[in-house]
């Protein structure tokens, strides 16, 4: 299968809600196999139930020349749709927004 046509950030989190991949054209918002990436961060889980949840990041911890701006409002979109939203240290914590499971 081929990659998704490059859409705009609003179809990008509306196909992530129905569980379909998508990518806008700079390639820094995606979705692909129920997770939202926007740059290399993990912002969105789409649970096997269907269930959206976005990570509220504060993106503190980011590199001074990392350009947050864009993330945070990927974030801000995305929170729009979501079903829940998961503050940072939530997240932190939770096996939905983990690299490996804590066991």
């Amino acid at each position: 299968m081929s990659d998704p046509q490059p859409t705009d950030n609003l179809n990008v989190i509306k196909r992530w809600k129905e569980g379909k991949n998508a990518r806008n054209s700079h390639e820094s918002l995606w979705c692909k196999d129920d997770v939202l990436w926007s740059h290399h961060h993990k912002i969105g889980h789409r649970t096997k139930a269907g269930v959206c949840v976005v990570a509220d990041l504060t993106l503190d911890d980011a590199p001074l020349t990392y350009n947050t701006k864009i993330t945070l409002s990927h974030i801000k979109l995305a929170k729009r749709f979501a079903d829940t939203v998961f503050p940072q240290l939530v997240c932190e914590s939770s096996p939905l927004f983990m690299e490996e499971l804590p066991f």
